[in-house]
């Protein structure tokens, strides 16, 4: 009876148990069996154990804490961690940033098959972030990425296409990328092929279908679609000129910082066309536009503005700026918000794609396995993969691989089902 005690008491608790509980939000439970779990070398609690301390969930929020379970995940070959690491360190949440670290961890993560790592580091190729840019390079990582259906890397891709960046432009190998990304819901595929529709690019010019294409990003609300369905309601484009429409489109994509579309919308508003004429209205956004990004434009918009504030009486002046300043703070706040780091959440073994770790876990459930989940393999994985092939008869190769993971879980399944 001793002995039988003494088994039990080194038996580890059950990383499933845990996600049971995380997922009915009791986090403590859920926490305190997965650093049992991660002291003794599991990959996955350790990674987990990171996504509670980095969301403050069960625990006092503490991202230094989170960064080391990251880093002892990392080591375990677990590519979402060394993701997240990268992310940490590029923004120097935990003292200075470390660019050079941030992509050490990051080109890990990509070499490992994380589709999201190879996105980003298309990304810093595409952009020259930390290395030199190379089009060509990036082109491979978003290959990569794309391949795994990572919609935003197949997105890229068909721009490197359109722009002619990596190579000559191909209008018409940025369409089929482009259609693969829209079919995945992607609003900005949608848009472009709108774009080359309405410009000719790889297809026959036809406003009709360019018109298509925009009213459908444009209804998932990305503002540049809307700014290019106005101006095709403006001009009669495809369809028939409609000034109500295209104030309408035109307003939707100022408020979301369109620049383009926030001069549309003054011209329209100081003109009375669409809607009632407003001249506090149309000097706001003009001078709205005139702080964009697009130096040429905002110089149009400014040209706008001061042509119109000479019509301005009485406090009208002062209430236009008190609409650009709550303008500029709303769409700051926005700004900030958008910039913040995306906080992964606990996720199962099978989520984190790490072919080992889920055969020790699956043989552990089996009852194959006492060793740690650590994702290393060693002479005792080994040993319980030889016996449980033996014993379950499984005629598949000893070795780490999809076919011997579905054909474990799937004697897990039936055993459940019994």
């Amino acid at each position: 009876m001793a002995g039988v005690l003494q088994a039990e008491e080194k038996t580890l608790p059950n990383f499933h148990t845990a996600y049971a509980a995380f997922a009915r939000s009791d986090y403590q439970t859920a926490l305190s069996i997965w650093l049992s779990l991660a002291q003794s070398g599991d990959a996955d609690a350790q990674f987990n154990v990171a996504a509670l301390y980095d969301n403050g969930w069960g625990v006092e929020r503490d991202v230094e804490k989170a960064l080391l379970w990251y880093g002892r995940a990392a080591a375990r070959n677990i590519a979402p961690a060394e993701l997240v690491l990268a992310h940490i360190l590029r923004r120097g949440e935990i003292g200075a940033p470390d660019s050079e670290q941030a992509l050490r961890h990051l080109r890990s993560a990509a070499h490992r098959g994380s589709a999201r790592a190879q996105f980003e580091l298309g990304v810093a190729y595409d952009r020259g972030v930390g290395v030199t840019q190379n089009y060509a390079t990036a082109e491979i990582w978003y290959e990569k990425a794309a391949a795994q259906g990572l919609t935003e890397a197949t997105f890229n891709l068909a721009t490197l296409f359109d722009e002619g960046l990596s190579g000559p432009k191909d209008h018409a190998a940025a369409l089929t990328w482009y259609r693969q990304a829209a079919r995945a819901g992607n609003p900005m595929a949608e848009n472009n092929i709108g774009n080359l529709h309405e410009k000719g690019l790889g297809v026959p010019q036809d406003y009709v279908r360019a018109v298509e294409w925009y009213a459908k990003a444009a209804a998932r609300g990305l503002p540049i679609a809307q700014n290019n369905l106005a101006t095709m309601y403006h001009l009669g484009y495809g369809v028939a000129r409609d000034f109500k429409a295209a104030a309408r489109w035109y307003r939707m994509a100022a408020e979301q910082g369109e620049q383009s579309a926030q001069n549309n919308f003054g011209l329209l508003l100081a003109n009375g066309l669409g809607v009632a004429r407003d001249l506090v209205g149309a000097t706001k956004w003009f001078l709205v536009a005139a702080g964009g990004p697009d130096k040429e434009l905002a110089i149009r918009a400014s040209t706008h503005s001061q042509k119109l504030v000479s019509e301005l009486v009485g406090d009208e002046f002062a209430a236009v700026q008190d609409a650009v300043d709550e303008y500029s703070a709303a769409a700051a706040l926005n700004l900030k918000i958008e910039s913040a780091r995306l906080v992964p959440v606990p996720v199962t073994t099978e989520a984190l794609g790490h072919e080992t770790v889920t055969v020790q876990r699956l043989l552990a459930a089996l009852g194959y396995y006492q060793g740690a989940v650590d994702g290393l393999i060693g002479p005792i994985t080994l040993e319980a993969l030889e016996v449980a092939r033996r014993r379950e008869g499984l005629d598949v190769p000893v070795k780490i691989s999809a076919e011997l993971i579905e054909a474990l879980a799937d004697i897990l399944r039936r055993r459940a089902a019994q």
